[in-house]
């Protein structure tokens, strides 16, 4: 049993060059080496065995993927360049190619303890609770996997659900699987990997992390690390040779056709992936050619094939960059170790399939639908998509917003004081207008600058940069920038953007500061070494002339603007013109209540009441206020009213006169009957209408605007846009914080219909509803309550929300 074991990979490894020709080297006080990488090999095998269990339905990384690893390797270094290499770079390339992806086996109680997010209470111990929290950032980063998931739970689709499930994890592997191998090196095998007394343990976690890294990142690698007397080993060297082995795995073995077969492959990037490599018929791997040979039956395949030559290309350019660095390094250490390399794949048996008369079962064009960068990054940043310029500014708000809330997280778990602090200023400097947002946030360090802040679309916020640093600093808060195109917006009313901005990394320590200059949309970032002496970032713009939408405002107009921009913000936001200031703070938000928002449209009338309620529920995130009409007849609530009705003779003919109130959807209108004598001395009846109360609202998500109607015209309604249809008119000024958060649409107008919204307004018709119940008699709600009942055109919502408190 045990000899059967060993056979199932012993005698692959014994017809292996590279670990023939270490056993050659290998001395006899070298034997341990020998049975060191046969228990490596083992180990590596065994383990692999059990990635189909959680990516059946993606490209094998088995341990037959491990065993081509390793003859790739052998196919690209030259044999008389082997028999050059020392037993510790022997053993590093063999340990490599076995180790190099046991990431992506994960512990049985890891993914146990990953499923557990879709639990309603997960029990967890103590270690669990770390894979828990590690997969739950991951999870939390891809919001829209897990909003597909609620619908296709509430659908009953479990099957869709469960496979959504799977990827999930799958990605997450894939995601981390080069943290885990070094983990799991670091757990089994620490001071275990060793050539004679050296330990080179670290070495290979370092080498097989990199496989997952910047190629170039290899050069910090020692390349002549100390094994024994006169024997060395070059650690870039076999991280180049892994690299490349490991991408150039690429043919129909690695997907067998009976596992293709029999595996219901259902998500569409597996099938992708199961057809480029069963389309792989043969290849030829060597010092001087890289080619590959396919009959491809679908242009996708085609195309997916062509793509993964251009990675393989891509790869092929680092690595030789690498590779004339270390030829260069070897010749003056007078090491005859010159290796070569293809510069890049040679596709011309890539083909398109033909049928028995040998014509092509398809014609071939890498064609497919591109986008305009100019003309998106027009829609992006034009009014277009924000309709209103004045948005720019409400877009550097809640950037700066969120950075100081970030930072203010980071700083509690510190242990150090700390005010958020936002200074908006606007004044005129050489003739020009400006426009300044400052604040004492996270900034920016470079890596958030190139991957983030210059990627239209890719939102920090979104990421699991910032997931993880949510969770490393126990920060409660939901950011208000979601979709990482908001500074797009600037461009609207400025040609230049200016930041100066540097990044808080702990406890008195940060980033460099850096000053960044964009002259346009479409400009190269001019970024250099930047002034600011604290974490934050000041973002600046030059207005221009004929789009500030500011020019014509006083300065006391431009601070009730931005007033309105940030209704209820977190902390202190100071406002600056060249001779005002003032302080918006979170008792700003108390004076603005929704008594204040009466106008002409509500009416004082006697057949009205009027109910002033107030909405402090932080605890479910509501705060606010409302003031509810109820039509009224002798004290007492109706649905309608006549007033007065009158049959009036005129030269012989009955005429009615009549006057009513009625209330409706989101209003009390009145309604009367008359009649008028025209200039020939005709009588007619006319009818009219008149609007006493008709609903209006002001909402903020997070202390921001969101400068839209809760009751907006039936006409002006768009796709998927909410609206509150209750059986009473009301006017509503309402801010949604702490864990309460709405779907708005890309540039933050309007809020989408969604789960957060159904439950949002039945909460929200709950309070309200409890609001006018304390403030009327027992009888009197009895009374209102039927009015609302025999209301046909309430929404759901509300109907759900007043069976609730019934």
């Amino acid at each position: 049993m045990i000899d059967d074991y060993k056979d199932e990979f012993l005698l692959r490894l014994k017809k292996s060059l590279l670990y023939n020709t270490l056993k050659n080297k290998c001395s006899d006080k070298d034997n341990d080496v020998i049975a060191l990488v046969e228990k490596m090999t083992s180990y590596a095998f065994q383990r692999t065995k059990t990635i189909l269990r959680h990516m059946g339905e993606f490209t094998l990384h088995d341990g037959d993927h491990l065993f081509r690893v390793l003859h790739i390797m052998e196919r690209l270094i030259p044999k008389e360049k082997i028999e050059k290499l020392s037993p510790p770079e022997l053993l590093l390339l063999i340990g490599s190619a076995f180790f190099h992806d046991i990431g992506m086996a994960p512990d049985e109680k890891e993914v146990l303890a990953w499923k557990k997010i879709w639990d309603s209470e997960p029990d967890l111990d103590v270690e669990g609770q770390v894979y828990y929290d590690d997969f739950k950032r991951f999870y939390n980063s891809r919001p829209e996997d897990g909003q597909k998931l609620i619908e296709l739970t509430l659908k009953g689709n479990l099957s869709q659900a469960e496979l959504i499930k799977s990827y999930l994890i799958t990605e997450h592997i894939r995601q981390t699987h080069a943290d885990r191998a070094r983990n799991i090196i670091e757990k089994d095998w620490t001071n275990q990997i060793k050539f004679r007394d050296i330990d080179l343990t670290v070495e290979l976690a370092q080498i097989c992390y990199s496989h997952n890294e910047d190629a170039l990142k290899l050069l910090d690698l020692d390349k002549n690390l100390l094994c024994g007397p006169g024997i060395y080993a070059c650690l870039p060297l076999v991280g180049v040779i892994l690299r490349l082995a490991d991408i150039l795995d690429f043919d129909g073995k690695r997907t067998p056709k009976i596992l293709y077969s029999h595996l219901y492959v259902r998500n569409p990037i597996s099938v992708n992936e199961w057809n480029k490599h069963r389309a792989v018929e043969a290849w030829e791997i060597g010092p001087d050619l890289i080619q590959f040979s396919a009959k491809c039956s679908h242009p996708v395949i085609e195309a997916s094939i062509h793509k993964f030559c251009s990675m393989i290309d891509h790869e092929l350019s680092l690595a030789n960059n690498i590779i004339s660095t270390l030829n260069e390094f070897h010749f003056a250490q007078e090491r005859d170790l010159n290796i070569k390399l293809p510069l890049k794949v040679d596709r011309e048996k890539i083909k398109t399939k033909t049928d028995i008369k040998n014509n092509p079962v398809y014609i071939y064009k890498d064609t497919k639908f591109s986008l305009s960068k100019t003309q998106v990054i027009e829609l992006l940043m034009g009014t277009k998509l924000y309709g209103n310029p004045e948005v720019a500014l409400r877009e550097l708000l809640q950037n700066s917003i969120d950075a100081c809330l970030l930072r203010k997280a980071q700083e509690t778990k510190w242990g150090n004081p700390y005010e958020p602090e936002i200074l908006v200023k606007y004044y005129t400097e050489n003739g020009e207008n400006v426009l300044e947002v400052i604040d004492n946030g996270t900034g920016m360090d470079e890596y958030i600058i190139d991957n983030y802040y210059s990627k239209i679309g890719s939102s920090f916020y979104k990421s699991k940069d910032f997931y993880n640093l949510k969770a490393e600093s126990n920060a409660e808060f939901y950011p208000t920038s979601r979709f990482g195109i908001g500074i797009l917006s600037c461009f609207m009313i400025s040609d230049v953007l200016i930041v100066d901005t540097r990044k808080v990394y702990g406890p008195h320590r940060s980033s460099d500061p850096y000053n960044i200059t964009v002259e346009g949309q479409e400009s190269v970032f001019w970024i250099k070494e930047g002034k600011r002496e604290k974490p934050g970032t000041t973002t600046k713009l030059i207005l221009r002339k004929n789009k500030n939408p500011w020019e014509d405002m006083t300065e006391a107009k431009f601070i009730k603007n931005v007033e309105s921009v940030i209704p209820n913000p977190p902390f202190d936001i100071r406002i600056e013109t060249t001779s005002h200031n003032k302080t918006r703070n979170i008792d700003s938000f108390k004076e603005m209540t929704s008594y204040t928002l009466k106008d002409y449209s509500w009416k004082e009338n006697e057949n009205i009441k009027f109910i002033e309620i107030k909405i402090n529920r932080e605890d479910i995130g509501i705060l606010g206020s409302a003031t509810v009409a109820i039509l009224e007849s002798h004290d007492k609530p109706v649905k309608h009213l006549e007033l007065n009705s009158r049959d009036v003779e005129v030269e012989g003919e009955i005429f009615t006169l009549e006057r009513e109130l009625k209330i409706g959807v989101n209003s009390i209108d009145e309604s009367s009957k008359s009649i008028t004598i025209s200039d020939d001395g005709d009588i007619r009846t006319d009818n009219s209408t008149s609007v006493l109360t008709k609903s209006k609202s002001r909402l903020s998500l997070h202390g921001i605007e969101v400068p839209t109607s809760l009751f907006p015209e039936s006409w002006r309604m768009k796709n998927n846009q909410v609206k509150l249809s209750w059986p009473f008119p009301l006017i509503l000024v309402v801010d949604i914080c702490g864990e309460r958060d709405l779907d708005l649409n890309s540039p933050r107008t309007e809020i989408i219909i969604s789960e957060k919204w159904t439950d949002f307004e039945e909460q929200l018709a709950y309070l309200i509803c409890e609001g006018i119940k304390d403030n009327v008699s027992a009888d009197y709600w009895s009374k209102l309550v039927k009015i609302f009942e025999s209301s046909s055109s309430s929404s759901e919502n509300f109907k759900t929300a007043l069976r609730t408190i019934l």
